[in-house]
């Protein structure tokens, strides 16, 4: 789910949506287009006429679920809540193990439930972990460490021709990201600014 969350909040970036850095409520203007945005995808699923438009419609869901996080300011911690729901939902179980259903096939809950601690999650401040450059730092190093990790051993799998064309294309593609650099847009009104070799180039 991190690299989702990431992903999204790349989106919400590049089009100048904001994200705030702590849990707080939107103006009703905005959360009635979250909404709407969300209840759209919702339809698209009950009217889905194959497997295609519900794969469509539930990916959809989702990204907008995750855009939504973000522009509550919870996108950083919704794993944690995730994870909280997700035990609180196994404790519908009763006290011999069994779950009981209601008509519809809803799972009710039994004495043995406790429903999920999502105040400390949503209290806890997280900032000093987003605005520390040393641990900024060290998620860079740790991401380039990864990204060797698993070149190398791509790279123990392939014969010999196929290890140094794999060297030649990291060795280009690692000179052409020096020489070319994009610019996403600050603002849904920008255009995406490419600049190769020092020239610019808007798309």
């Amino acid at each position: 789910m991190e690299k989702q969350i990431l992903q999204v909040g790349e989106f919400q970036s590049a089009f100048g949506i904001e994200s705030p850095n702590n849990p707080k409520m939107l103006t009703k203007k905005r959360a009635a287009l979250r909404q709407s945005l969300l209840q759209e995808e919702v339809d698209e699923l009950k009217n889905a006429k194959n497997i295609l438009d519900v794969a469509d419609a539930i990916t959809d869901c989702m990204y907008i679920l995750i855009g939504t996080a973000h522009e509550y300011g919870m996108a950083d911690r919704m794993v944690m809540l995730f994870d909280e729901v997700h035990r609180s939902n196994m404790s519908k179980f009763d006290e011999n193990g069994k779950a009981v259903f209601r008509k519809d096939g809803k799972v009710l809950k039994p004495d043995t439930y406790t429903p999920p601690k999502l105040q400390p999650i949503l209290d806890r401040d997280w900032t000093v972990y987003k605005e520390n450059e040393i641990l900024e730092e060290i998620a860079h190093i740790e991401k380039k460490n990864t990204e060797k990790k698993i070149q190398k051993k791509i790279s123990s799998n392939l014969n010999i021709i196929d290890r140094a064309l794999f060297w030649l294309y990291d060795k280009v593609e690692s000179r052409l990201n020096k020489r070319v650099e994009v610019v996403f847009p600050a603002t849904i009104h920008d255009k995406i600014v490419v600049k190769v070799y020092g020239k610019t180039h808007e798309i």
